[in-house]
């Protein structure tokens, strides 16, 4: 039974999405009360009865439709409670459909549905939920003794549904963050430019120091944000990071004339800013790679927090997830990429099922360092588990996974007590 609930759920998506339109002849049994409709004026993801809006009844088909069921056992109905709170609803519905893409359930401004202000004839429903919303993050502390890392000397364990911080090891000391840095290059472009936004690789290429690693970008070289996202953070291109630097700086200025090293002091300030507004206050960043320089630092911590806001972005999630991506060029051609980050690849040894990305980061200063998120199913509940770790100045990348790999198994365990 427990296997196919986790079939039943993991074709949810896919069910809601082909069968919008249609209309299933199933008999109604009572489950809940909470059949307020949500308007949704760009697409109604979940609306399997094709009545024009989003509602509980949509849930239970969706999920009677996957198993091909008659009715809906009590062990199902469960599973289809996201909330637990005794009752399927519109909002448990939502919530399994973000969860399904491997989204932050919470989130309100879902990539995949567009969410409006409820309505509702019936007695209002309140959610009760210990999760904050993807714009409401307290990062709460409340350690347990369970956890421990072996090598790392900074480190943070962060379950992301809960906004609980459930490790930490001097997770507010300076540490230097080498190509994790990248991540929030990533996120300030996720920020100002649109997936299809073309990109002119320039002159900021004779900024880029040398014997660092590159994604084999040149002069001239024309590509799109969503393809140049795989030049940074999969092969880990600093070419990549400075040719997004310049282009966020000059269409956040408004000055597309802007000189490539004014652009880049344009943009590090960007990054500086960015960083304060969400609370990375024991950072401090010189450039977009993170080649060592004094006055470039992080703390664990503060990764955590970045991390957390670039698994927030769906260009990002779905380019760190996969172990080899291929980025084409709008001025022809196209590069193959092996993702630095071993543990979502399937041929490594070093793999670990459950890992969802982010970057890797390394350098003689700054040690072996990652910053990852791992996704996995709870048979028993029927619901997904997200954990984002932070290990940094690890002595080795296998130090760097076993820590990881510790932090994520007990957190899973963690998540039954």
């Amino acid at each position: 039974m427990k296997k196919r609930l986790k079939s039943i759920l993991a074709l949810i998506i896919s069910v809601t999405i082909c069968f919008s339109s249609v209309y299933f002849c199933f008999a109604e049994e009572t489950i809940s009360n909470d059949d307020a409709t949500v308007q949704d004026s760009d697409f109604l993801l979940g609306d399997v009865n094709g009545d024009g809006s989003v509602t509980a009844a949509d849930a239970r088909l969706a999920i009677r439709f996957a198993g091909k069921l008659d009715y809906l056992t009590e062990e199902q109905q469960t599973a289809a409670d996201y909330d637990g709170d005794g009752a399927v609803k519109i909002s448990d519905a939502r919530k399994i459909l973000r969860v399904s893409a491997f989204l932050d359930p919470y989130g309100k401004d879902s990539p995949l549905v567009a969410i409006t202000t409820e309505t509702t004839t019936a007695e209002p429903v309140t959610e009760t939920t210990t999760a904050a919303k993807s714009t409401e993050r307290t990062y709460s502390y409340e350690p347990s003794n369970l956890f421990s890392v072996s090598y790392a000397q900074y480190a943070v364990l962060y379950d992301y549904d809960n906004d609980v911080i459930l490790y930490g090891k001097n997770m507010h000391s300076p540490c230097h963050p080498a190509s994790t840095t990248k991540l929030i290059t990533a996120c300030l472009g996720c920020e100002y430019l649109s997936a299809d936004y073309v990109l002119t690789v320039g002159s900021e290429q004779y900024l880029v120091e040398t014997n660092t690693s590159r994604a084999g970008i040149y002069i001239g070289q024309k590509i799109k944000f969503s393809e140049i996202l795989k030049c940074l953070l999969v092969p880990s291109g600093c070419d990549a990071a400075y040719t997004i630097a310049v282009t966020v700086a000059r269409v956040a200025s408004g000055n597309s004339n802007m000189s490539a090293s004014s652009a880049l002091s344009y943009f590090v300030n960007m990054m500086n800013e960015y960083a304060a507004k969400l609370g990375m206050n024991d950072s401090h960043f010189a450039n977009p790679d993170g080649f060592p320089n004094s006055n470039h630092y992080v703390s664990a911590y503060d990764m955590m927090i970045i991390g957390t806001k670039a698994y927030s972005f769906s260009l990002i999630r779905n380019v760190v997830n996969q172990p080899y991506a291929t980025a084409y060029f709008v001025s022809g051609g196209s590069k193959t990429y092996t993702n630095s980050n071993e543990l979502i690849n399937p041929n490594s040894s070093r793999y670990y099922q459950y890992a969802v990305g982010i970057k890797t980061g390394s350098h003689s200063q700054a040690g072996q360092c990652l910053v990852c998120a791992a996704v996995k199913y709870i048979d028993n509940t029927g619901k997904y588990k997200t954990f984002i770790a932070v290990v940094m100045n690890c002595p080795s990348k296998a130090a760097r996974y076993t820590d990881l790999k510790s932090l994520f198994n007990t957190g899973f365990s963690y998540f039954w007590r």
